[in-house]
């Protein structure tokens, strides 16, 4: 990180007791077409002191879960022997091998399923308070547990007393030491149980037994957090419906689908730093790719504009890049279809941005002509699409100046009223704009959010540097990370 020695100085004289944090930005991201969930954009100086306080707590979070050789917990494992939040490398692999594992028990017959309602959003700061201050070995994690909850997490949910920021990777290790004690009831009880973050997977002998592991884990969430369970994910299968229904791997039933997601699947870790595939691996899935219509079945998942597959979308998305030596040919098959269909496709407007820009080999006019339908709904005036949508397609345009369209992104910037698309807009100008658009992008520092204004900071590095120097003195830019944009 460039200028980080300035930026980890300053950052550690804060006095975190008297800090009060930058009021972050909040975007909401569809998780699919008929739902939504709130996330919240910290200011960087915010983000980097929530993950690293978090780091402190790291270790004593994990010594008091569930072990991980009990096969119980899977989500969000903190390695105790280095400085990364968790590793997730396999994991969610291991969650469903447990769960076609205890499904194959001869004594299990139901099947609970149960997921907490709004869990990040309903989260007790002061439970989660008492809880870090339960785990903690040392005063310094104690002291964490006090200024982490009660003073940043506080003010940063508008000091409300429930709630954590939902977005930042910190959070995920937060939540999991808030179910610990959920983990321990259960595992006490001697429930046989498998869960992910939030969705609990239990194990039952009657309908009887299952519908009292369901009141049991509601009561416990009830009266110790004030959460509840979804109603509508909240159910109990017969086993043989649980296997049919709910574990992929069964090869006598897999559809065309499944098995090509679990290609996919068996294409690499989910976040790109797992080992290399081997060479047999590699042709192994270059065969099944060449067996399978991967186009045709995506192509099938977006038929249904109310149900659209996003599952089997996702995975090719992120999987098809990260493959030696696939068809160069289904790769750009697969960029036509997602590029005609963006529209269908907002949830995952993620994955079509860091799609597009795993191609380095685009030509200036292949390039202007995605670039011009993938803005073309960010341009409708009747049905425009979310903040979520726009600002992850504005990132392929921040992310290269070889993109240009730096006039019809100004013009986004002057009509949108929303500061999640202006602050896209503002580093797409910093990327590839003129100086005439950032004067024009300054205009709207003087009443921008934190967030925004360290976009505006970007785009006037097309200033000349007296100029630039003179206006952030009239402007009374403060903060480091501001001085240093």
């Amino acid at each position: 990180m460039t200028n980080w020695a300035a930026v980890r100085d300053a950052v550690a004289q804060i006095d975190l007791d008297t800090y009060v944090p930058y009021k972050p930005l909040t975007v909401f991201s569809p998780k699919n077409r008929a739902n939504v969930r709130v996330l919240h954009l910290l200011h960087p100086q915010d983000l980097l002191i929530y993950t690293a306080l978090t780091l402190i707590a790291k270790r004593d979070i994990e010594t008091n879960r569930l072990p991980a050789r009990a096969k119980r917990i899977f989500s969000y494992r903190a390695s105790l022997a280095d400085d990364e939040l968790y590793d997730v490398r396999g994991a969610y692999d291991s969650f469903q091998g447990r769960l076609a594992e205890l499904a194959r028990r001869p004594a299990f017959k139901y099947v609970a399923i149960a997921d907490i309602a709004d869990f990040y959003a309903r989260i007790y700061q002061h439970r989660l308070e008492n809880v870090l201050e339960s785990v903690a070995t040392t005063q310094r994690v104690r002291d964490v547990a006090r200024v982490l909850v009660r003073k940043l997490i506080g003010n940063l949910m508008g000091k409300d007393s429930y709630g954590i920021p939902v977005g930042p990777y910190a959070s995920r290790l937060l939540a999991e030491a808030l179910l610990i004690d959920v983990d321990t009831q259960l595992d006490t009880s001697k429930i046989e149980f498998a869960r992910w973050v939030d969705d609990f997977v239990m194990f039952a002998k009657s309908e009887y037994e299952a519908q009292s592991i369901l009141f049991t884990l509601g009561e416990w969430l009830y009266t110790r957090h004030g959460l509840t369970l979804q109603s509508a994910k909240t159910q109990i299968i017969p086993i043989g419906r649980y296997r049919e229904d709910h574990l992929v791997g069964h090869e006598d039933l897999l559809t065309d689908r499944d098995a090509v997601i679990q290609m996919f699947r068996d294409a690499g870790d989910d976040y790109g730093d797992a080992e290399e595939p081997s060479e047999e691996e590699i042709q192994d899935i270059l065969e099944n790719l060449q067996g399978h219509d991967v186009v045709g079945l995506l192509r099938q998942s977006m038929e249904d504009t109310a149900l659209v597959d996003y599952q089997a979308v996702t995975y090719a998305l992120t999987k098809l890049p990260r493959i030696p030596g696939a068809p160069a040919d289904l790769k750009r098959e697969v960029l036509e279809l997602v590029i005609n269909n963006a529209e269908l496709l907002y949830p995952v407007a993620e994955h079509i941005a860091t799609y597009v820009l795993s191609f380095d080999d685009l030509t200036t006019a292949e390039r202007k002509r995605i670039a011009k339908k993938l803005l073309k709904p960010l341009q409708s005036k009747r049905r425009p699409p979310p903040p979520y949508y726009a600002m992850w397609i504005l990132h392929i345009f921040a992310s290269s100046e070889e993109w240009n369209h730096a006039s019809e992104i100004m013009k986004l910037f002057t009509d949108s009223s929303s500061e999640v698309i202006k602050r896209a807009c503002a580093l797409v100008i910093h990327k590839s704009g003129s100086r005439a658009q950032a004067v024009a992008v300054m205009d709207s520092y003087a009443t921008a959010s934190p967030l925004l204004r360290l976009g505006i900071l970007s785009a006037t590095r097309k200033l000349g540097i007296d100029e630039r120097r003179h206006w952030k003195i009239v402007q009374g830019v403060s903060g480091v990370l501001e001085k240093l944009v």
